[in-house]
């Protein structure tokens, strides 16, 4: 290491470090440099700030003060903010009091309600110089100043509420006190009847056209099922069925029945041609000789006497004497000289009788038997028909059912509405007017809020040129500044005589 002999300065990484920001010409400040700078720019600051304070104090002087109108609106829960879904079995729900307050307040700040407010009042009344900018502007750009008008209006108006309270304030600014509060006033007289046209609009609605719509559709729907029936020569599907059906069940019953008694028939005639077949169709009728005759003539006659005379008298003697000689000659003779007499058979002609008649029942019965066939040929036929054309049919009764149920809902819902229309038309009990807009006595001027703006805007804008007026100089301002930026050490400063 070399000796330090006092000319010899040994050159710290401190010292390299100020030399080389020296040779790149950086003054080394410190804050008391900077400050000490910045005093001495002070005419800088000045010569800046002075001007734009002055103008924005002169531009403060030319603001108007503004009047605030106030007013304020009690908005509960009605009728109309109730949820009542037209399809479904969702019940009815109520919008929560935040919720209601959030949508009045949306809707005072419709557009429309400040145009209406404009045509009442007349623009010349609330912004004259737009009117007369509006007067003096081609007849194309006049739609976008009137735009702009209600822009204004719309900005100048304010709504607000706290939460879960149903106390809205409402508040408009203008350069007029009186115009401030009609204005305002009309604001709320417009908000009123704008919320009366929406919730009680007494027009052919969504429900009118939705159930003349449905109604139209269950129209097409009739004349569809009548055409279905025609077409297919029905007049009431469940009536014909169910008529088919008992109509299958008794041609059924009753072939079943024809068919026993057409056995029940065969097996008698059969048996009657077995027994006619064993009967002769004629038989001996008497056998009677000429003395048999005559003893019968006699008896008669005996008979007759008996009937006139006593026993043993001569008359009744002589005839009994004539009995008792024809007897002993039949006695003695026998059958000899008897004749025959042969006639039909009676058995014979009844089975033959009987014979014809059942033959006859038995061809009814086939001829009857052979229709009851037919007949349930063309009632099966008819079945299948209508079993095929069911599916069609209970489809479109499907079809008809919904259209009547909605037909019958819609109908109760627009009535329904009508009622609520009504309601809503006579009163609108849940909104309440607190506090009319008055005018005010005071206003707001925003002239020392303005001078103030300018004043920190001049001093700021001027401190910023003051900086960097500052760190652009190469001057060194102290000598501790000298011994920083050279890294030498300064031995003693001389200050100015002035």
């Amino acid at each position: 290491m070399p000796a330090d002999d006092g000319w010899t300065t040994t050159t710290t990484s401190a010292a390299a470090s100020a030399m080389t920001a020296s040779r790149a010409g950086r003054p080394q400040l410190s804050v008391v440099d900077v400050i000490l700078m910045l005093w001495r720019a002070k005419w800088i600051i000045l010569l800046i700030a002075i001007p734009i304070i002055a103008l924005a104090i002169a531009f403060a002087f030319t603001m108007k003060p503004e009047y605030q109108a106030v007013s304020r609106i009690q908005v509960t829960a009605g009728t109309e903010r109730v949820f009542d879904p037209i399809v479904g079995s969702v019940q009815a729900q109520v919008l929560s009091q935040e919720e209601i307050t959030e949508s009045e307040i949306e809707l005072m700040r419709s557009p429309v309600i400040a145009d209406r407010v404009i045509q009442k009042l007349g623009l010349e009344t609330i912004y004259p110089e737009v009117q007369a900018a509006m007067n003096k502007a081609p007849v194309a750009n006049r739609p976008v100043i009137y735009e702009e008008a209600v822009v204004a209006l719309q900005k100048n108006f304010y709504a607000g509420a706290a939460p879960k309270n149903p106390v809205i304030r409402t508040a408009f600014k203008h350069e007029n006190p009186i115009i401030a509060a009609d204005v305002l006033n009309t604001f709320i007289e417009t908000y009123l009847e704008y919320r009366g046209e929406i919730f009680s609009r007494d027009d052919k609605g969504f429900l009118t056209a939705q159930r003349q719509t449905v109604a139209g559709k269950l129209s097409d729907t009739d004349d569809a099922i009548e055409r279905f029936l025609t077409s297919n020569r029905i007049g009431d599907f469940d009536t014909e069925k169910s008529s088919v059906a008992t109509l299958y069940a008794n041609v059924t019953d009753e072939l079943f029945k024809v068919q026993a008694a057409k056995i029940e028939v065969a097996g008698r005639l059969a048996t009657t041609r077995a027994q006619l077949s064993m009967t002769e169709p004629t038989i001996d009728l008497n056998r009677e000789t000429t003395h048999e005759q005559q003893l019968f003539d006699l008896k008669m006659q005996r008979a007759q006497l008996l009937g006139v005379y006593q026993p043993g008298t001569p008359q009744v003697q002589a005839v009994e004497r004539q009995i008792s000689e024809i007897e002993q000659l039949i006695a003695e003779q026998g059958t000899t000289g008897a004749r025959v007499q042969r006639g039909p058979n009676e058995l014979y002609q009844t089975l033959e009788t009987r014979r014809t008649e059942l033959e006859a029942e038995s061809q009814a019965l086939q001829l009857r038997f052979e229709e009851l066939q037919r007949q349930k040929r063309t009632i099966e036929q008819r079945q299948l028909q209508l079993t095929r054309l069911e599916p069609d049919y209970q489809e479109l009764l499907r079809d008809r059912a919904i259209l009547i149920d909605q037909v019958r809902n819609l109908t109760v819902r627009e009535e329904e509405e009508r009622l609520k229309r009504s309601a809503a038309q006579a009163d609108f009990e849940n909104i309440q007017i607190l506090e009319p807009a008055r005018p005010p006595a005071r206003g707001e001027s925003k002239r020392k809020l303005i001078a103030a703006a300018g004043v920190l805007f001049g001093l700021g804008t001027g401190f910023i040129f003051a900086l960097i007026w500052v760190f652009t100089r190469s001057t060194l301002p102290t000598a501790g500044s000298v011994a920083r930026t050279s890294g030498l050490p300064v031995l003693a400063s001389v200050r100015p005589v002035k």
